[in-house]
């Protein structure tokens, strides 16, 4: 398998205060290229960041998933049935929530927990307003 060099990027793990130790480590190089150093890159869908915290993979299903509760908000004003606004919660919502969730979940400070259960309320909330009740 040959690794494409334009794709990969570089994290370099670290707990350090300053950015200091990142002019001592080399660059990575494929095929005679520089390999791109980020701060954090997507992976399966799991945004990992350089020091191992789940803030910005946080940040991004917080924001996915608030996109499609406002699609679930424009379906209602549709006229779509209740039935089908359940169908598309169930299986466009909630897996942005739940994806992945084993791997991240257990690790989680309370404040990004705290954005998590915005969303959740959000649900609850919308789904009161359009008069469903029941687990969601």
């Amino acid at each position: 398998m040959k690794i494409n060099s334009e794709k990969s990027k570089e994290i370099i793990i670290s707990f350090a205060q300053d950015g200091n130790f990142r002019s001592t480590i080399p660059n990575v190089k494929i095929d005679g290229r520089d390999i791109a150093q980020v701060c954090h890159a997507k992976l399966l869908g799991v945004t990992i960041s350089q020091d191992l915290t789940w803030n910005k993979h946080v940040d991004n299903i917080v924001k996915k998933a608030g996109k499609r509760l406002y699609m679930l908000y424009q379906l209602k004003r549709a006229g779509i049935t209740q039935k089908d606004l359940v169908s598309v919660y169930v299986s466009v919502v909630r897996p942005v929530l739940e994806y992945a969730c084993p791997v991240w979940h257990t690790n989680l400070p309370q404040y990004l927990s705290d954005n998590i259960e915005v969303i959740k309320k959000g649900t609850k909330m919308y789904f009161s307003w359009i008069g469903l009740r029941g687990n969601t």
